[in-house]
């Protein structure tokens, strides 16, 4: 890994540290100002959709603009959202504030920070070791977004020493939010100039031989299917898993802090997985059988009744959720042209932000008219529908690095 991929690995670290805290704080802050489901969809939806925006610029102009300048200018507004935030309750003016905010609701980076980071990271390290980069990134991110978690336990340590009434207490740590933030803009700064795209007479591997199809027909394809995925999982976002436990089950502020610091553990042990799985039996088949078995597990925790059998099933999907992530990122980037891998990052994740925009809003509407379950429900099997039909389509389509296409 260069340089830049150190700057970038460092940097999405750093950030997945607030992720991993606003991700679950975000809904408790939420039903604790007393928002509806439906009044907290709408503001995990227009989260999404900042980062849609993000991704829009990032694929018309992201390499014109300059990767170094607009992961500066994200981490900006990443940094200055975290001020606005305390500053209102007005669900109007909370959505308003998501739109530029560039953070994330899901737990996960849907914002062009990734498309970004993916782009600059595919062109850091040798092709036989593009997955292992990517699981670096993504194992990195885990473990600090993992401590990021237990940060929603610190309004109680608040108010138990500082005397700070609840909603004040949960304001304040706001501050933090933006500290952190705002430390993206120097790690960024960092950047070489041999972070920007490369021209395609200067990349020595050509894009994979074996391929049919034209790299606007696959970045076409991916998006569709990853705008499906991510269809499915805006139902069941972490900011409406941290709600869903708190008003279904009645669980304190630590209790859920620590249910999802184990969950991030568990995603770290995923994503450590990943690559000797997908070295055995390829990264689609990674892809799709993981995502696969964690999406039905989801239906299990959703009809159960049980705290505790919420939790044990919760926890088994972390497990396995994670192992697609740089599977995913790593195909992506191999098997397009370099030169065609920032736009293809943006506009797969372009997809991914826009259809989980609506969905946490859609969430809502159903949690609102039928039980806090029935989302999960719905997402899960919309997720399954997007694992049967990668599989079909790419299953004889293999990265340089696993060799010919059968």
């Amino acid at each position: 890994m260069d340089s830049n991929g150190q700057v970038v690995v460092i940097a999405s670290a750093i950030r997945s540290l607030d992720y991993g805290f606003i991700s679950v704080f975000l809904g408790v802050y939420l039903d604790l100002l007393d928002f509806s489901p439906l009044q907290l969809g709408i503001v995990l939806s227009a989260i999404m959709a900042g980062g849609t925006l993000s991704n829009i610029v990032a694929s018309w102009r992201g390499d014109t603009i300059g990767r170094r300048r607009m992961l500066i200018a994200m981490a900006l507004l990443m940094g200055l959202g975290g001020v606005l935030f305390p500053l209102t309750e007005q669900t109007a003016l909370l959505v308003a504030i998501s739109l530029v905010a560039m953070t994330t609701s899901t737990g996960g980076d849907r914002t062009a920070f990734l498309s970004l980071d993916m782009a600059i990271l595919a062109q850091s390290g040798a092709a036989g070791q593009r997955t292992m980069l990517f699981s670096w990134y993504n194992l990195l991110g885990r473990l600090t977004k993992a401590l990021g978690s237990l940060m929603i336990a610190v309004p109680a340590l608040l108010q138990a020493w500082a005397g700070m009434d609840e909603v004040a207490s949960f304001k304040a740590m706001f501050i933090a939010y933006s500290l952190v933030a705002f430390a993206g803009v120097a790690i960024y700064w960092k950047l070489t100039p041999g972070a920007e795209s490369l021209p395609a007479e200067s990349v020595e591997s050509e894009p994979p031989p074996q391929m049919p199809r034209s790299a606007r027909t696959i970045m076409i394809q991916l998006a569709v299917l990853f705008s499906l995925d991510s269809l499915g999982g805006g139902f069941m976002v972490q900011s409406f898993m941290s709600f869903f436990f708190a008003n279904r089950f009645d669980m304190s502020l630590e209790t859920i802090a620590a249910i999802f610091f184990a969950g991030q553990i568990l995603n770290a042990v995923s994503i450590m997985m990943a690559v000797p799985i997908a070295r055995r039996v390829g990264l689609i088949t990674t892809m799709a059988a993981s995502q696969g078995l964690a999406n039905s597990v989801m239906i299990l925790m959703a009809l159960t009744g049980n705290w505790l059998l919420a939790v044990v099933f919760f926890l088994v999907r972390e497990l396995i959720n994670d192992m697609d992530i740089p599977t995913r990122q790593s195909y992506s980037m191999a098997i397009v042209p370099p030169e065609a891998r920032t736009a293809t990052a943006s506009v797969t994740n372009l997809g991914r932000t826009f259809a989980q925009a609506i969905s946490p809003a859609l969430a809502g509407v159903v949690a609102q008219s039928t039980t806090l379950g029935i989302p999960i429900i719905v997402g899960s099997l919309i997720k399954l529908v997007y694992n049967g039909a990668l599989y079909i389509m790419f299953r004889s389509v293999r990265a340089p690095e696993e060799g010919k296409s059968k």
